[in-house]
């Protein structure tokens, strides 16, 4: 009877000392658990605090390059205060770095300008080299032309304010022209030209005062100055020549001997006739005149400012820097490159 009763008090004993060792290592395993997702939560406030700061910080770089780029002082050519990193400027630290760009936004094409001059050569072949058939061009440029005036009466191929209701939007059109280049996407068509030429901002802006600056343009964009105004009729063939043409006019005529732009050689082209002559431009047309133009006073400055791995762009387009500049838009626009 003795011997049963130390048996069975021995097996309780160790079957409190199992309950205990398993509540140990179950609250250890608790404490591990816990201490694991601190150390995460942590981290990942830390590493977003830090984000944090260097965004703020990229943020203010980018506007201390946009406050430097309009002093009228400052030239395109002046590196030294366009091109900064912590080698070049003791404001900066290790990692970070200020490249600013001005240019003049007569380089792009006014659309809202093109589309009261009712240029639709020029949008045509546009349009055409971005794969649009004759018909579809006709009918996006009729319904561009419809969104910007100031009537209700549809043009042969346009929408007013009637067939946009019969598609169910309604409040279109503007019947005024662009506020912003966002505003073209609404146009019926336009995502098609969009999605085939992802860059046609690069074409077009609505804040430049007269026509193409033969001083500003880039090649691309100069070929397909070009483009309309030659009597061809494949437009995707005969880009690719005028492009090239485009292209040693810029480097030959406008960047100077050594070929780089933004160095002291650059020159201006100082006659529109002249510039013409050199791109092949036969200017007899008045349309094709009045495309073109020097010196516009519109200025697009680009600022772009880097902290470690993150990257502002700010840009600010204002017209005249000399005096009593006028601030047309300010953005930040996102980098996806």
């Amino acid at each position: 009877m003795r011997v049963a009763t130390t048996i069975e008090s021995s097996g309780r004993r160790h079957c409190r000392r199992g309950s205990a060792l398993l509540m140990v290592i179950w609250l250890i395993a608790m404490l591990s658990l816990i201490i694991y997702s601190t150390v995460r939560i942590v981290a990942h406030d830390m590493d977003l605090t830090i984000a944090q700061k260097q965004g703020f910080r990229a943020r203010q770089l980018a506007e201390m390059g946009i406050n430097i780029a309009m002093n009228p002082v400052v030239k395109e050519y002046d590196a030294a205060l366009l091109n900064m990193s912590a080698e070049t400027n003791p404001m900066l630290t290790d990692g970070e770095t200020v490249v600013v760009k001005i240019r003049g936004e007569g380089g792009r094409f006014n659309l809202n300008r093109v589309l009261q001059s009712q240029d639709r050569v020029l949008l045509e072949r546009m349009f055409s080299l971005w794969g649009l058939g004759n018909d579809d061009a006709d009918t996006l440029i009729d319904r561009l032309m419809d969104w910007t005036d100031q009537n209700d009466q549809t043009t042969l191929k346009g929408m007013e304010r009637e067939e946009y209701e019969e598609l169910g939007y309604i409040g279109y059109p503007f019947n005024r022209p662009f506020y912003s280049l966002d505003e073209v996407l609404l146009v019926p068509g336009f995502d098609v030209v969009a999605a085939n030429a992802p860059d046609w901002r690069d074409f077009f802006t609505i804040y430049s005062s007269g026509g193409l600056d033969l001083n500003e343009a880039e090649p691309k964009v100069l070929a397909a100055a070009m483009l309309a105004s030659s009597s061809t009729s494949d437009a995707q063939d005969d880009y690719g020549r005028f492009l090239e043409e485009a292209t040693e006019f810029v480097q030959t005529s406008r960047w100077g001997a050594d070929g780089i732009e933004d160095t002291e050689d650059d020159q201006k082209i100082q006659d529109i006739n002249t510039g013409l002559q050199m791109l092949g431009i036969e200017a007899t047309d008045p349309m094709t005149l009045q495309r073109f133009g020097l010196n516009e006073q519109t200025v697009h400055i680009e600022s772009v400012a880097t902290v470690g791995e993150y990257r502002k762009r700010v840009v600010l387009i204002v017209r005249g820097r000399n005096a009593n500049p006028q601030i047309l838009t300010r953005e930040e626009v996102p980098l996806f490159e």
